[in-house]
């Protein structure tokens, strides 16, 4: 029997800092967590957010929140956590990655599926601009008055990375990489080390990750390094070292960013987590960790050394899962009636329906489940790759949400 598995690539939370101050989005609960590096103090639930929201960017005492689930950036006040306005990108567009401009007065925004960089005025609040790029933008940075974006292309063998000239919002180049890009980060060098995932070993064949060394000047690839795993996140720390997040929460993956020599292995992943890395102005690490993406999602927090200093627990919603093999996961409103369940539409990232499925067995115990065979409605294999899906209930109908069908 043939098996195969759903990986929902929503994040289940990121941390960005502010001074002496973490915020923590947790994507199922929809909520902002602040966690006090010098009191050691966590406040779990200060603010309500958008619907699988990907990502906070902080700017001074501004954070901007990338609400994937109903297209928006949310703009918020830390000082008072209170929410001032909501800047809306094109429906169906799924925001997923957020870059500030150098000058602090706009900044750049992927759309995942409209293959488009929306350019944001953060004075108006307001979508002024949008460029378009490679096929899947995911991550993005901005280096040297450029900004690179990453176009994971997802079921294509090859990606590319965007280079777009922030002074005048303009294309320059398109650079080929490997499968998969999802992420970059600038070494101490100035070079751009990008992450291809590959296909998470479940294509013919399998393609395991790679970093992309390229220069970011003439955008030529200077090596490559075979990591191995499926790396999906990356960041630099001060000290020279790259640390990958595992695209299946597993651990993380380490390496000289200057000499490339590897530190953890693919085979011997460190720590445990990997819904993201960050750093706080002490050399701090804070790893993320959804353990399950149905109980309580963890923060932990390690000396330079590598050292365990502390864990942080977070309250995650309830969860829908469908499946030993399969788990659809959603968070909204609506849950505590999931005997209103109705049916979940799936539909190609053409927008096309492709499959409906109805049957929802023991709801009578609080668990609903059904099996996606990996069959349209007509009984034909669908090819492995991006999906959308809805949960439909009572009068009630969830915006899509991304899914990959690892075939």
């Amino acid at each position: 029997m043939k098996k195969f598995l759903l990986l929902i690539t929503m994040l289940f939370m990121f941390s960005q800092l502010w001074g002496h101050d973490v915020y923590i989005v947790n994507s199922n609960d929809e909520t902002l967590s602040h966690y006090d590096t010098v009191t050691q103090i966590l406040e779990n639930h200060i603010l309500q957010l958008g619907q699988y929201a990907n990502q906070i960017v902080i700017q001074n005492s501004m954070g901007y929140v990338v609400n994937s689930g109903v297209h928006n950036i949310q703009v918020i006040d830390l000082e008072t956590e209170t929410t001032l306005d909501h800047i809306q990108c094109p429906n169906g567009s799924n925001p997923y990655w957020m870059a500030l401009h150098p000058g602090g007065d706009k900044a750049y925004v992927s759309g995942l599926f409209t293959n488009t960089v929306y350019v944001i005025d953060l004075i108006e609040n307001s979508v002024v601009n949008s460029l378009s790029v490679g096929s899947v933008p995911e991550g993005m940075i901005v280096y040297d008055d450029k900004l690179f974006v990453m176009n994971s292309s997802y079921g294509s063998p090859t990606g590319s990375v965007t280079v777009i000239d922030v002074n005048n919002d303009s294309v320059l180049d398109q650079i080929p990489v490997g499968n998969n890009p999802q992420f970059g980060a600038v070494d101490a060098m100035g070079r751009l080390h990008v992450v291809c995932t590959g296909n998470y070993g479940y294509g013919n064949p399998p393609v395991w990750g790679n970093i992309y060394i390229i220069n970011t000047t003439t955008h030529e690839v200077i090596t490559t390094l075979e990591i191995g795993g499926s790396p999906t996140k990356i960041a630099i720390h001060p000290n020279g070292t790259a640390y990958l997040a595992d695209g299946f929460g597993l651990g993380f993956m380490a390496y000289n960013s200057i000499d490339l020599s590897i530190i953890h292995s693919a085979i011997d992943l460190w720590a445990s987590g990997g819904s993201f890395i960050q750093f706080d102005e002490n050399g701090i690490l804070y790893l993320g960790d959804s353990v399950d993406w149905i109980n309580n999602g963890k923060v932990y927090i390690y000396s330079e050394n590598e050292e365990l200093l502390h864990t942080l627990t977070f309250s995650n919603s309830t969860t829908i899962s469908f499946s030993e093999t399969t788990r659809l996961r959603s968070a909204t409103p609506w849950q505590a009636n999931l005997h209103e369940l109705k049916r979940i539409k799936i539909y190609n990232v053409k927008g096309q329906l492709t499959k409906t499925i109805t049957s929802f067995p023991n709801p009578s115990l609080g668990t609903l489940k059904a099996v996606w065979d990996g069959t349209d409605n007509s009984g034909n294999i669908v090819p492995g790759g991006v999906y959308l899906y809805k949960i439909i209930g009572n009068e009630i109908e969830t915006s899509f949400h991304k899914m990959i069908y690892l075939k």
